[in-house]
């Protein structure tokens, strides 16, 4: 299964300039080089912007990968559209949380649904294994849907974590995205690039190191101006080399690149990377959004995805998720999930075992409750301990400790819900703990 999804034409035509600054006047380009990958062929590319606006450059490459992202993350809809907030766009995209992001979004978006891709012979269609010719926008159409302020304060200053967009995409990028003509992105790795430049020569690399039906390669080896070419970058070999010079760095301290060398001399001298060997399964984009949109930080939701995987994500969330509406109160949300995901046997949650919301008793001298069943065959969780124990005055290690004992089949539901009635219920929770053939009551509490 693929780790990530960045669409590869995308990347291997070089469609988004990598510098964040590019010139007012540069509204348009052509370029052309012969490709290393895909049999060799000639790579026909140009763009133009519209009348009032540059090419896409810098993050909208960014902002791009975060789209395909999203669309991925929304089940890739047959229609090409979908509905993602501005913080989750920004989550899907890798990039820093905050105002300067924030900004750049709608101007991006402009960018990318103004400007005219004509592709000549080089967009690989997946499916029917040929090279193909097409003119596209990339988004075919952009809305935002801001959901707590009038149209006429959608300036750009406006623009919260709750903006709700909806975005259309080109269906030749869709239908490529569906057909699974992506390849894998360390979201750990992307996150602390700071620079776009760095960003899109760690994607690019990525290209290569991961090819197409064709296991992972350890070395990749280029011409230098037909690579800087790719890249947007222009001049002399050392001006190309200066440029690179940090980029390289980053990805050698990132741990993503072993080695950076240059062979040969002049215009004619090639550079070198060498990836370096890595165990670790690059974070699932749905994972790490799944994750931040129930509270966890991007840097720990990034961590989590990799170190369980999207399908423990996904099951740990639909466990928080049921334990939340069921009237689960955690004094720590975050820190129920993260608990959920590394201890998931304790919150085990089966379709038979709900827990339903108690209505409000009416002002009138109710009767006692009831002691509660519990026959041997009980399913047990930790929702039905909660509901029991809500209301009992008993301190947190102690709700803990009898929640555990409960679980463990070693505490009846009846026995929880006597200590309603129970004049000391912390002295008697201390003594199920130490009953024959019980754990004892330190372990559970710690």
């Amino acid at each position: 299964m693929l780790s990530s999804s960045e669409e590869r034409n995308l990347n291997r035509l070089s469609l988004v300039l990598a510098a964040s600054r590019i010139p007012d006047t540069m509204t348009s380009w052509t370029r052309s080089w012969s490709s290393a990958d895909h049999l060799g062929i000639t790579v026909n590319v140009s763009c133009v912007a519209s009348a009032n606006d540059v090419v896409p450059h810098g993050i909208d490459n960014d902002i791009l990968f975060g789209l395909t992202n999203a669309y991925i993350g929304a089940g890739m809809p047959q229609d090409n559209t979908f509905r993602v907030t501005a913080y989750q766009l920004l989550v899907y995209a890798a990039l820093p949380i905050g105002g300067h992001s924030y900004a750049a979004i709608k101007p991006s978006l402009t960018r990318l649904r103004n400007s005219t891709y004509t592709i000549t012979d080089s967009w690989y269609d997946r499916k029917d294994e040929t090279y193909q010719s097409l003119s596209t926008s990339l988004i075919q159409n952009w809305k935002v849907i801001e959901r707590r302020r009038a149209p006429t304060h959608f300036e750009e200053e406006f623009l919260t974590a709750e903006a709700l967009f909806q975005v259309t995409l080109d269906p030749d990028l869709a239908r490529s995205i569906r057909l699974g003509y992506i390849r894998p992105v360390d979201l750990n790795i992307l996150r602390n690039l700071n620079q776009p430049l760095t960003r899109t020569l760690y994607r690019k690399l990525e290209d290569e190191k991961n090819p197409v039906d064709r296991p992972q390669q350890l070395v990749y080896q280029t011409a230098l101006l037909p690579w800087a070419e790719r890249l947007g970058i222009n001049g002399r070999p050392d001006t190309i080399r200066r440029a690179l010079h940090a980029p390289h760095q980053q990805l050698l301290d990132s741990g993503f690149l072993a080695d950076v060398s240059y062979i040969g001399r002049g215009k004619e001298q090639d550079v070198q990377y060498v990836f370096a060997q890595t165990t670790t399964s690059p974070a699932r984009p749905e994972a790490v959004a799944a994750l931040t949109s129930r509270r966890i930080t991007q840097g720990a939701a990034l961590k989590y995805a990799s170190e369980y995987g999207l399908e423990a994500v996904k099951e740990a969330v639909r466990t928080y998720d049921a334990l939340i509406a069921g009237g689960y109160r955690a004094k720590n949300t975050s820190g129920l999930l993260v608990d959920i995901l590394r201890n998931p046997l304790k919150y085990a949650v089966t379709e038979e075992t709900t827990v339903q919301k108690p209505s409000s008793p009416a002002r009138t001298k109710a009767p006692a409750e009831p002691l509660l069943a519990a026959p041997e065959d009980e399913e047990r969780s930790v929702q039905t301990a909660w509901f029991i124990l809500r209301k009992i005055m008993l301190p947190e290690a102690l709700k803990d400790t009898a929640t555990e004992l409960y679980l463990r089949g070693l505490v009846t539901a009846a026995e929880l819900a006597a200590l309603k009635q129970d004049s000391q219920p912390a002295q008697t929770v201390l003594l199920w703990g130490n009953r024959q053939g019980s754990p004892g009551t330190t372990d559970l509490v710690d």
